[in-house]
């Protein structure tokens, strides 16, 4: 069975409603942005259902090489599903429930009435207890997966702005990083740039990826902005205007 982690309040509330839905054969709608668990929740309400995308199912259906009767599947981004009345009518004819996911704010109405309950599911920068458990799960998974010692959380270079996947991406990157020198970085840098060298002004369009990062650690590490300027070797005025410069990357 699929884990669906529910330390926060409104994780548990959802939890429960699909423990209740695990026991009743209506059809439901989870929605919720990338990432926060959609699919998850799914699989935990019915774990054996097979898993379908709208395209795959409808082709499926026109070509009648489905062999399913009175059983659940999991639809997900049901926004995308072209052809509702097709789908409605297999569903009909075959006793299908189904559990879907959206990422869409709006679905049609003949969709909207189709299912008894929607759960909607925050997203994790509402979930505090939830990040702390699946920091804790992804951590394990990187040391388990890269053969390494776990690291302190401490040392972990979380990207908690967006969603699980960017979560686990920043997690496992944590752990790459404790085995990266100067040689990895430089060359990692060399080839981005490489990549992306383009146009007559690609020394100031790059001169951010040093800028950057330094200012933001040296941010961390002084606090204000008197001893900040006093160990980068830099004028108050000069790093007032190179914080004004990259503020909507600090």
């Amino acid at each position: 069975m699929q884990e669906f982690i529910a330390a926060s309040s409104n994780s548990k509330e959802i939890l429960n409603s699909a423990k209740l839905l695990q026991a009743v054969n209506i059809h439901a709608l989870i929605y919720g942005e990338t990432g926060v668990g959609k699919k998850t929740l799914a699989k935990f309400i019915t774990p054996d259902a097979k898993v379908f995308t709208c395209y795959e199912l409808q082709k499926d259906i026109s070509q009648k090489v489905l062999d399913i009767n009175k059983q659940t599947i999991i639809i997900e981004k049901i926004e995308e599903l072209t052809n509702i009345d097709l789908l409605l009518s297999w569903i009909e004819e075959n006793e299908i429930r189904i559990i879907a996911t959206t990422q869409a704010k709006k679905l049609n109405q003949k969709l909207n009435d189709f299912f008894s309950i929607t759960l909607s599911i925050p997203p994790l920068n509402q979930r505090e207890d939830d990040l702390k458990l699946l920091t804790q799960k992804f951590s394990n998974e990187a040391s388990k997966v890269l053969r390494t010692e776990k690291i302190l959380p401490s040392k972990l270079m979380l990207n908690t702005n967006k969603n699980a996947h960017s979560l686990r991406k920043s997690i496992y990157f944590s752990y790459l990083f404790e085995t990266v020198g100067e040689d990895e970085i430089l060359m990692f840098l060399e080839n981005y740039m490489f990549t992306n060298l383009q146009g007559e002004n690609s020394y100031k369009d790059f001169l951010y990826l040093f800028e950057v990062p330094l200012l933001k650690a040296a941010k961390k590490k002084y606090k204000s902005q008197v001893q900040m300027a006093k160990y980068l070797g830099l004028n108050r005025i000069t790093l007032r205007k190179k914080l004004d410069t990259y503020k909507e990357l600090l």
